[in-house]
């Protein structure tokens, strides 16, 4: 476990640098906030076709140990371009390139994890929360390097980070609990044909687009209201702070409550804060709602991957998982920084915020529609301890990226499952 979760540490550093502050870093070059969104949107449309691609090359070569530094190397040669490419046609080649590479590192890095903690699939969310905890260090960090030296600092931190990740990952375990896989070419229409993987990915996607939509002009907002660098820092850590708890004890509350029903808390949640985002313009209030989404990123996180990974057709585990980063993360980023982009130039990022708000609404609703039937058709499973907060201690809170809560955002946002289900859910009694 422990180095998974120094694994999870480094990797989230880096995400802890771009995360917050990228949007802002295309907007000092002088990039208007419309093309911003596109930009955005392109990226996220790259990481949509290589994620599903990763995930049936992990699902077909599972025991490799070069998949993920590989991906981890084209993520830091494209970060290096974003940082030297300027307000040039080449930034767009770079941002594909980084978005290419991180479109399989963390979802490979997760199905490794979750092959790892084996049946108990909900302790994934204790290795995780390391990721968290670095996240919360590392964001304020680059804030103050950001204030004193100009934007490019974030790539002090981001370029090493994404380097050492991949590095890292050579010493996590192969998978061994593999199948033989379906074909590249079916393996996701293998997935979908899940009914309740399927509107899960519907109701996610439209969660996360609403999530997209407001974090990818936080930054820029927070900014017009007069916050400086290092209280945007400090709001995106703030955010995170709420997940390592409720990651920790996430296994005791699938048993208690189900995975099913925090996966629609979190939903419910997270509309709670973009509603907030609209209501009040003061920076530090919007700093204390920050804190609010963490909990609901952290059980709909936790509880998409661990949903997917329950229910994920024989051999299909980093395809399915590739389909949850992919679709609800970075589909959700197309739509949600690229219209949003458009809607912002028009209506202002606060307009832009009241019509995201809305969509989170609809979100709630419609994951709660998918999900909730498996929730009452579900024996419930052995019964999963708690985890005492001294003993959860001792996972390694090494310092821990949409993000997204935010992530790139967002949007950091997958994890990968085992092959073979052993219950197709959690529920409480």
């Amino acid at each position: 476990m422990f180095r998974a979760a120094t694994a999870y540490v480094i990797l989230f550093a880096a995400v802890g640098a771009y995360s917050p502050f990228l949007q802002q870093y295309y907007q000092s070059l002088g990039i208007a906030l419309p093309a911003i969104g596109l930009l955005a949107a392109f990226t996220s449309a790259m990481v949509v076709v290589s994620a599903p691609f990763w995930g049936a090359i992990h699902d077909h070569i599972p025991t490799s140990r070069l998949l993920i530094p590989f991906a981890a190397a084209i993520a830091t040669l494209g970060a290096l371009g974003l940082a030297t490419a300027g307000a040039t046609p080449l930034i767009v080649v770079a941002a594909a390139v980084w978005a290419i590479g991180m479109a399989g590192v963390s979802p490979m890095m997760d199905v490794r994890v979750l092959s790892m903690v084996g049946a108990n699939r909900t302790r994934y969310g204790w290795i995780r929360a390391c990721g968290s905890a670095s996240f919360i260090v590392f964001a304020p960090i680059v804030g103050l390097l950001v204030d004193r030296n100009g934007m490019g600092a974030m790539f002090w931190i981001m370029v090493p980070a994404l380097a050492l990740a991949g590095i890292s990952a050579i010493a996590l375990p192969p998978r061994h609990d593999s199948v033989r896989a379906p074909s590249l070419r079916k393996a996701p229409g293998t997935v979908l044909r899940d009914r309740p993987i399927a509107f899960l990915l519907l109701g996610s996607l439209v969660a996360w687009t609403a999530v997209s939509s407001q974090n990818s002009f936080f930054t820029i907002y927070l900014r017009e209201l007069g916050a400086p660098d290092s209280v945007v820092g400090w709001t995106w850590a703030i955010a995170a702070m709420l997940e390592i708890p409720v990651m920790f004890l996430f296994p005791w509350l699938a048993k208690r409550f189900g995975v099913e029903r925090l996966i629609v808390a979190g939903a419910a949640i997270t509309f709670t804060r973009q509603v907030a985002n609209v209501a009040f313009t003061t920076p530090a209030l919007l700093l204390a709602f920050s804190l609010v989404q963490g909990a609901g990123y952290a059980l709909i996180l936790i509880g998409g991957v661990t949903f997917v990974s329950l229910r994920a057709p024989k051999g299909t585990a980093a395809t399915a998982q590739g389909l949850l980063s992919g679709v609800t993360g970075s589909l959700a980023a197309i739509l949600g920084s690229g219209v949003g982009g458009q809607l912002a130039g028009s209506l202002t990022i606060r307009g832009l915020y009241l019509v995201s708000a809305c969509l989170g609404a609809l979100a709630v609703v419609m994951i709660a529609v998918g999900v909730l039937p498996v929730a009452r058709r579900a024996p419930p499973p052995a019964a999963v301890p708690a985890p005492p907060l001294a003993e959860a201690r001792t996972v390694p809170s090494v310092p821990p990226i949409s993000a997204p809560a935010g992530t790139l955002p967002p949007p950091d946002r997958a994890a990968a499952a085992a092959d073979e289900p052993a219950e197709p859910t959690v529920r409480g009694s």
